[in-house]
């Protein structure tokens, strides 16, 4: 076990305090909640140091409303380096987090009643960005095995209004990346139709077995409206310094993304320090997400382990992300019931399918984030295996 993610270096009482978002935060003392998406490791040592020694000299000026030129070629070595992408690093808006930087893809794409295509299932901020531009949000099934879409049905759906196509690759909350022929597939399906895809890469980096390709990889069909949102809230645990970004395909595009992101009036913007945390994880910390997918590659397996011998779960490999998304075995079962009997009776929170997080062809799963200690999920699975009796 690496001591990095050992069982000890979790600090619960930390974690009582400051993980919300249906996490320990917000649970009774006694629930272990497995819930957001949110590791319940410290970051790599390397992001602190950066941050004390920025807090250190006592300045906290604007930052560039355009971004932190440091963090930006942070960002575009890790494309380089990882995702054999290149990216140039004027291309590239800072935005704080990736779930705002969806919202200003959507504003830069959208005008009222404009039609946008997405996963279903997908997370829910797909549909409240695209409505809150008010556009209008178009699920199209894919297949749970592969998160491949049914291009027959995208053809049926499109429309004189249909403006773009969003991905989520890899999918969550399947867990599932999109091969290079389909995500090829999707070019020539958005060249045909004149259509922007926005590709959120949140997960690209949890990946177990080198399957996700970025839309940006240089081996995919060229294509010029192509706009990237990502960020280090899952491969770094830095959520709560809302580090996200937008990488565009030319200084054109760029620039009115960034008119739309709001950042030249004060208002809105990620603060320089979030993205001098960013830089130190990007240019330092690459041993410790590559201790941490070791980690989670462990979890996983005890994860599908669990699932498999449950009585009231169909078996569910993941191949990204640390989320497991297994449907309910009992047909119309309502997953919001079964997650609120879990809760109370073996105090194990966990997050039910529905339209509500993540589209209608969620519903009847359950989601369960495996980003924690190992004596944290063992615990955890006891639980519910205490009280599988009552769930079939």
């Amino acid at each position: 076990m690496h001591p990095l993610f050992s069982n000890e270096s979790v600090n619960a009482e930390v974690l009582k305090r400051r993980a919300f978002n249906y996490r320990w935060a917000i649970h009774p003392a006694d629930v272990i909640p497995l819930t957001a998406a949110d590791p319940d490791f410290p970051v790599c040592p390397e992001v602190t140091e950066a941050l004390y020694a920025y807090l250190s000299e006592g300045y906290f000026s604007y930052g560039r409303p355009d971004g932190d030129r440091e963090f930006k070629l942070a960002v575009a070595s890790w494309y380089t380096r990882r995702k054999n992408a290149g990216v140039s690093e004027h291309l590239i808006l800072p935005v704080n987090s990736a779930a705002y930087g969806l919202f200003v893809c959507a504003k830069f794409i959208c005008t009222p009643g404009d039609e946008v295509l997405i996963p279903d299932p997908v997370d829910f901020l797909f549909r409240k960005s695209i409505e809150h531009a008010g556009g209008v949000a178009v699920p199209c099934a894919i297949e749970s095995e592969t998160a491949a879409f049914d291009f027959e049905m995208l053809e049926q759906k499109i429309n004189s209004r249909t403006k773009a196509i969003f991905i989520c690759n890899p999918n969550n909350p399947l867990g599932r990346a999109l091969t290079k022929d389909e995500l090829n597939r999707i070019i020539q399906f958005a060249q045909r139709h004149a259509l922007w895809i926005v590709s959120d890469e949140i997960w690209a980096d949890i990946d177990y077995n080198n399957s996700c390709t970025s839309i940006l990889d240089r081996s995919l069909e060229a294509y010029n409206k192509k706009l990237v949102v990502s960020g280090l809230s899952k491969n770094f645990a830095l959520a709560g310094l809302r580090i996200g970004y937008i990488i565009a395909p030319d200084e054109h595009v760029f620039s009115d993304v960034l008119n739309h992101s709001l950042h030249q009036t004060t208002a809105f913007g990620i603060p320089l320090i979030c993205q001098i945390g960013g830089t130190a994880a990007l240019n330092k910390g690459e041993y410790w997400l590559d201790a941490f997918i070791q980690h989670l590659a462990k979890m996983r397996d005890k994860t599908n382990r669990f699932i498999e011998s449950c009585s009231f779960l169909e078996p569910r490999n993941t191949q990204c992300t640390y989320l497991a998304f297994p449907r309910l075995k009992i047909e119309n079962v309502d997953a919001a019931d079964t997650v609120a009997r879990i809760l109370e009776l073996s105090k194990v929170a966990l997050v039910p399918g529905g339209k509500d997080w993540f589209e209608s062809k969620s519903e009847g799963h359950l989601r369960i984030c495996f980003s924690t200690s190992e004596a944290i999920l063992d615990e955890a699975f006891a639980r519910i295996k205490s009280i599988e009796h009552v769930l079939v």
